[in-house]
């Protein structure tokens, strides 16, 4: 099989010009004959996706051909006047064998659709041959009940049988989602670890702006039923699929379209070049004040801090703008798999579709991140930010790199002998880049402050910040991030989701102004030593 199906490229022109010709003759209508051929190229492709052997083709074409317009005349007789309704019964025995397979498989396919519950009464019932009272007894269901729901399966099946089946777009086209989270995640890496799968992400796009049931889902995607309760199971315990009214289901987080991206985008380079270079006064102006403050790293040339104090100050100020009982208001509460996050999703698009839709793509492309990365515990903190500078990867950057380099700095200031262990931690810091070590002299490459360092640093960029109005520009960052996606997300989104996904949408500042700053000349571009570790600031809490 190729990229036609069963058939060759020939094959396939030689027969759909054949099958446009047996349509037109019935139709007459060129539309009609249109809508007749398509019909008939896909029963003779399904026709042949069972592998059975058609001895004679051209015959077989021919009987799918006239089989098809029966049931089309048959489905169009309200608007048509036309006697022709050719009978089967001249069909040889294969033929009716195979038009037999066909209707089974189609069965089959439909009984694939239905509910677990609707599913299991049907297998019970025709295929195992149980009584109604045996089904009852084994699902522990009263006899009128099971009676009820073999009813609906008919009905069901029988609706299913009599229309002609729509292929969704999902079912042969699925989307492939980027996801990721702000917060704190599960013990098991979730969300991001349910989204292994297509299926999962394309059952949460099918009940993104509609609450269906799984059975209307899995026509969507053209999958079995079955499969979409598995996925149901993982997205329900953790409250991403939640039950909008009795058997409907609906997405309960944000997915961005490229859209949404475009908007977003446009929007933050506007203001990039609004605020870019009174920031960077705002944190140049203050280097030498900072630097006073004795901080580890305060050596490092001024173009390796600004590459980390910049994207800090922005952060810091950004959030410190959001009043914090607002903040903690909207925060994620935890969810049942342990984790308290949201879910950051966005449709992946072909470059093309990107290049196409996005304006100055190849600027608001920097933008993207891997994440702004906060950690510690109650006695040293630390951030590091995954950037296009940064080369885009996922630098690991735990706690314990932090207890590292805390350590570290406890030797340079003692200058103690360097044991063993301490060794090993020292070779473990010069390969992430945040020590040097250079005749035996050993240096802090990242900026490492005290507590009280650190709470200058923190009141040194408050003030310029505050003097500047640069602290009310960020804030209004946030309510117009608020008010876009308040716009897109679906009316049923909680207003919670919305918010702390637009404090998080807000950070894409940091990456707009450092954006701006590279491509007009003031912030030279990171060599691939400083890919280490750029971007990677660590304090002490007391």
């Amino acid at each position: 099989m190729n990229d036609y199906g069963p058939f060759s490229e020939q094959q396939l022109s030689y027969y759909s010009h054949k099958i446009f010709g047996f349509a037109l003759s019935k139709t007459t209508h060129e539309h009609n004959a249109q809508d007749l051929s398509q019909e008939i190229l896909l029963s003779l492709y399904r026709s042949l996706l069972n592998g059975k052997k058609i001895d004679n083709m051209e015959a077989w074409v021919n009987t799918i051909c006239r089989y098809t317009w029966s049931n089309y005349l048959a489905k169009e007789k309200r608007h048509w006047h036309y006697s022709e309704l050719e009978p089967l019964s001249h069909l040889c025995h294969q033929d009716r064998e195979l038009l037999k397979d066909i209707e089974l498989d189609k069965m089959r396919e439909e009984i694939a659709y239905l509910s677990r519950l609707h599913r299991e009464i049907t297998v019970r019932y025709y295929y195992e041959q149980q009584s109604v009272e045996q089904i009852a007894i084994h699902l522990k269901l009263a006899e009128g009940t099971i009676k009820w729901h073999l009813f609906e399966v008919r009905k069901k099946l029988k609706e299913a049988l009599k229309v002609e089946k729509t292929v969704d777009q999902l079912s042969f086209n699925p989307i492939h989602l980027r996801v990721g989270h702000s917060g704190t995640p599960g013990p098991n890496h979730e969300p991001n670890s349910y989204f292994q799968s297509l299926l999962t992400a394309n059952v949460c796009i099918a009940i993104y702006e509609k609450a269906l049931s799984i059975e209307e889902i899995a026509r969507k995607l053209g999958t079995a039923s079955a499969f979409v309760e598995d996925e149901f199971q993982k997205l329900m315990k953790s409250d991403l699929v939640i039950e909008s009214s009795k058997g409907k289901y609906r997405t309960n987080f944000m997915i961005e379209t490229i859209s949404k991206i475009a908007a977003e985008s446009c929007y933050f380079k506007s203001k990039a070049e609004e605020l870019a270079e009174e920031i960077y006064s705002c944190v140049s102006l203050s280097l030498d004040e900072i630097r006073a403050t004795g901080f580890h790293g305060a050596q490092l040339s001024e173009h390796a801090l600004l590459w980390t104090l910049l994207p800090y100050a922005i952060w810091e100020q950004y959030l410190r703008a959001i009043e914090p009982a607002y903040y903690e208001q909207n925060s994620p509460d935890e969810r049942k798999d342990g984790g308290k996050y949201i879910v950051d999703a966005s449709i992946v698009y072909s470059d093309e579709e990107y290049r196409r839709d996005l304006p100055d793509y190849e600027i608001i492309r920097k933008y993207a991140t891997n994440g702004i990365k906060t950690r510690g515990n109650n006695l040293i903190g630390g951030v590091q930010m995954e950037s296009w500078w940064s080369g885009m990867t996922w630098r690991n950057f735990d706690t314990s790199d932090l207890i590292d380099l805390a350590q570290a700095v406890e030797l340079i200031e003692s200058d103690a002998c360097h044991n063993d262990f301490d060794k090993l931690v020292i070779s473990r810091l010069i390969e992430k880049g945040f020590v040097s070590l250079n005749h035996g002299k050993l240096e802090c490459m990242v900026p490492f402050f005290t507590f009280k360092q650190h709470d200058r640093l923190k009141s040194i960029l408050e003030m310029r910040f505050e003097e500047s109005g640069m602290t009310r520009k960020l804030e209004q960052i946030h309510d117009d991030m608020k008010a876009l996606n308040t716009k897109i997300a679906p009316s049923f989104m909680p207003m919670k989701e919305i918010i702390y996904k637009s404090i998080n949408d807000g950070m894409t500042i940091v990456f707009a102004v450092l954006e701006y700053l590279t491509r007009t000349g003031k912030l030279a571009l990171p060599d691939e030593e400083e890919k280490k570790r750029l971007t990677t600031l660590i304090w002490r809490k007391s």
